[in-house]
């Protein structure tokens, strides 16, 4: 499997806040079968870490391989962000300035939960103008979508990627992302699934409980699309 979301980099937003941790999480992915993980640290927020396209994030991401490397940990990093549409987002699309997925046209993108339809709208054809395919992270948590799911089922249709959450699909993030998941997912819309993993405990990179929930409640799902062959063909720069 490949995780596509995930908070492992150590020390940069609220995710791992030091090594030990990404290393306990990288453990943890690999004994349930993750091989790959885009290690997405949250981008373009109002931290003091931006985490920019730069030297320094672009060392992080070696610096964890080795890491993993040294430890025995079969999984490899592949670099990316979560970028927050916000503040002068254009401007920074336009300067170069995020991490796409393993360099690959494919940008995950998140909005503020209460964020407005129209603004996302304005924001994902920015995206597309730049030559790029937007990744919408975890569309089932936001409140307009909540309201509206036609919205996120537009988006798919129009070829933007809906990236679930592992935690939405098992309950832990509510019930209104968990229905609204779950409609998403039953409808074909959603094109890849993933962690958010945040540590090795709580908001885990384990996925066991996300297949035996995909096996028990969503049959008509397929995990090897959607946590496999998708986040595959993204990391080589394919279509899905």
């Amino acid at each position: 499997m490949l995780d596509l979301h995930c908070h492992i980099l150590p020390g940069v937003d609220d995710g791992a806040s030091d090594p030990e941790i990404s290393l306990r999480m990288a453990a943890v992915a690999a004994d349930c079968g993750v091989r790959h993980i885009f290690a997405t640290p949250h981008c373009n927020t109002r931290s003091q870490q931006k985490n920019f396209r730069d030297r320094r994030l672009i060392g992080a991401f070696r610096a964890l391989q080795t890491m993993l490397d040294e430890a025995g940990i079969p999984v490899t990093i592949l670099a990316g962000a979560e970028v927050l549409a916000r503040g002068h987002f254009e401007e920074h699309l336009a300067a170069g300035d995020f991490m796409t997925l393993n360099g690959s046209r494919y940008l995950l993108l998140e909005f503020y939960f209460d964020e407005e339809p129209d603004y996302m709208e304005d924001c994902l054809r920015a995206v597309e103008r730049r030559g790029l395919t937007p990744v919408v992270a975890h569309p089932e948590r936001y409140f307009c979508v909540q309201r509206s799911p036609e919205l996120a089922q537009r988006w798919a249709e129009g070829g933007r990627v809906l990236q679930l959450n592992k935690g939405s699909l098992l309950g832990e993030l509510g019930p209104e992302a968990f229905e609204t998941a779950a409609l998403l997912l039953r409808r074909g819309a959603v094109s890849v699934l993933a962690s958010d993993a945040h540590h090795f405990l709580r908001r885990s990179p384990d996925m066991l409980p996300l297949l035996d929930c995909l096996a028990r409640r969503f049959p008509e799902a397929d995990p090897e699309l959607l946590l496999r062959v998708n986040p595959l063909r993204i990391a080589k720069d394919q279509d899905l």
